[in-house]
């Protein structure tokens, strides 16, 4: 038996089909959601704005005034799109009412002890963090153009995408860093490929406006299931590789993928950009970055 930094790929199965049964987590989602009038407040919210409001309107539009159409846009793109992004904004504020009291109750059930929820952002962390929801966005549609294969593969980096905005509150409160946060999912690819693959499934092949009315949805849900969830991931210095006639036959996949490589690489690229553009007014941003990869060190 040898170590090596792969391991068979039935443990990298099991480890993407742990990440999808701790996505649905259900009973235990509900309870906690029943154990929390501040969630159910929020949740609540979330629904009447996203569900009845977002996509009822949608669906009122579409039903009513299919072919109706003002400065060359349907009724539903023209009243969508800025609604879309006026819920984003509104939406945060209860995403955020969700996680920190699902955090707060999670640590008080595990009798650890709960990192500060009061996280202040400097400026230049806020433009890092903006960034890479940018660029992961535009990386996955950049896949999405890829012959063939492209549909599947801008599937799974929606996966790990989403698996990122589920569990970054929690990061947050921890003060991880946006570097070991992606270090960490890149560990652990097969347990968030799993765990973002229910809610993208959901969202993926629907249209922009409905996507982002679903999302909103069950979103507020995935943020307690991540909060509950304990990622899984393969050590190569813990694990062994078989070896001989059997090493030959049995399949092996990397214990960790960097599947963010492209977007650390745009995350730079936009970066310099802004310091050639910016000046020293864009020095801030340069020293966060270097903070956070020394840090990582």
């Amino acid at each position: 038996m040898a170590t090596l930094s792969n391991s068979p790929a039935k443990q990298h199965w099991d480890y993407f089909l742990s990440g999808i049964e701790q996505a649905s987590a259900w009973p235990k989602t509900f309870i906690l959601f029943y154990s929390s009038s501040s969630i159910q407040k929020a949740m609540l919210t979330t629904f009447i704005l996203n569900g009845l409001l977002f996509l009822g309107g949608q669906f009122f539009l579409e039903t009513f005034y299919p072919h109706s159409r003002l400065l060359g846009c349907s009724y539903v793109t023209l009243l969508g799109v800025p609604t879309y992004f006026i819920l984003l904004i509104v939406n945060g504020k209860f995403f955020g009412r969700v996680a920190e009291k699902s955090y707060q109750i999670q640590a008080q059930q595990t009798q650890q002890k709960a990192a500060s929820t009061n996280v202040i952002s400097s400026m230049a962390s806020t433009v890092l963090t903006t960034l890479l929801y940018i660029n992961c966005g535009v990386f996955a549609t950049l896949m999405s153009k890829i012959p063939y294969v492209g549909t599947l593969l801008s599937f799974f980096m929606n996966c790990f995408i989403f698996s990122y905005y589920c569990f970054e509150y929690q990061w947050v409160y921890k003060t991880w860093t946006i570097e070991k946060r992606l270090s960490y999912m890149e560990a652990h690819w097969a347990f968030f490929l799993g765990f973002g693959f229910p809610a993208t499934t959901m969202t993926f092949f629907l249209s922009f406006l409905r996507s982002g009315a679903i999302f909103a949805l069950v979103y507020p849900f995935f943020i307690i299931m991540a909060m509950i969830a304990v990622p899984k991931a393969i050590t190569p210095y813990a694990q062994t590789m078989p070896s001989g006639r059997k090493a030959q036959v049995e399949w092996v996949l990397p214990n960790r993928l960097p599947v963010f490589y492209p977007v650390r690489k745009l995350n730079d690229v936009v970066i310099t950009l802004i310091r050639l553009v910016g000046g020293v007014h864009a020095e801030s941003i340069m020293t966060e970055k270097k903070k956070t990869s020394l840090k990582q060190e």
